[in-house]
């Protein structure tokens, strides 16, 4: 398509509009109407009748932090794939409420987009001391309970594939960061049932999760707990794990998920 033709079928608001969630997505602690159109370089008055409609359909709200607007959660909610079956988000949330009381750590749940994972909730902890991840936020898949749940999940190929287009960045000291290496925690992880990033992404902290499955048989989310790594020695995370796999089977069952198990 010709840069004219691109130009002829451009619709502006739709244009602006799309700008506008594109930066409010990077600037997750809320940006003004007059910040906005700062950045971006756009007249005030567009922009506060695009947010006015953004806020009016749902799609923004304003920051709890300030006089800011931020994503809400239909925008995120949009990525969960949901098709044909009951909403993810609804299934898991009395989940994460039970563990939450039985754990006192922090809950959370998202999903898999591309090659990466996304925030779509999250229940605090009850300790006075307690990680809060905002939901929108994107982790890389090596490092991550979820990330690594999910790759466990697919074939040796589809993993394979995955793995081979990732950075395996590093973050911390014991941050995976060989296909070989992430290969051999994988194979854990399908014995296991659920993953653990001992303190891979940010130190001090650990994470436990596992995937749950529609009744395509395809991955439609995953759960997992955060918790300081002072509080989640080896047996904890041991029992914990067990507590998050059960409870992701039970959402799978919930979502018409049937394994089939070999005698």
């Amino acid at each position: 398509m010709s840069l004219s033709t691109d130009q002829k079928y451009n619709v502006p608001g739709l244009d602006r509009a799309l700008s506008i969630i594109e930066l409010l997505n990077e600037k997750t602690k809320g940006l003004s109407v007059n910040e906005v159109a700062a950045i971006l370089g756009l007249p005030i008055n567009s922009v506060y009748r695009i947010m006015t409609t953004l806020e009016r359909r749902k799609y923004v709200k304003k920051s709890k932090d300030g006089p800011g607007f931020i994503l809400s959660e239909k925008l995120l909610q949009l990525a969960t794939p949901v098709t044909g079956d009951p909403s993810f988000i609804e299934s898991v949330i009395p989940y994460l409420y039970k563990l939450r009381d039985e754990t006192r750590e922090s809950m959370l749940a998202g999903t898999i987009v591309e090659e990466e994972g996304i925030v779509l909730e999250q229940i605090d902890g009850l300790h006075n001391f307690s990680f809060k991840v905002k939901p929108g936020l994107r982790f890389p898949l090596h490092t991550s309970a979820p990330g690594k749940a999910y790759l466990a999940a697919l074939s040796d190929v589809e993993s394979g594939q995955i793995i081979s287009n990732l950075k395996l960045t590093r973050f911390t000291s014991k941050t995976i960061t060989t296909q070989a290496k992430l290969d051999k925690e994988l194979i854990q992880v399908r014995q296991l049932g659920y993953a653990v990033d001992r303190e891979e992404e940010m130190e001090g902290q650990i994470c436990i999760g596992a995937v749950v499955k529609n009744k395509k048989n395809n991955v439609a989310g995953a759960i997992w707990l955060v918790a300081p790594s002072g509080r989640m020695d080896k047996q904890n995370i041991e029992h914990t794990g067990r507590l998050i796999k059960q409870a992701a089977d039970e959402i799978s069952t919930n979502l018409g998920y049937l394994s089939l198990a070999v005698a």
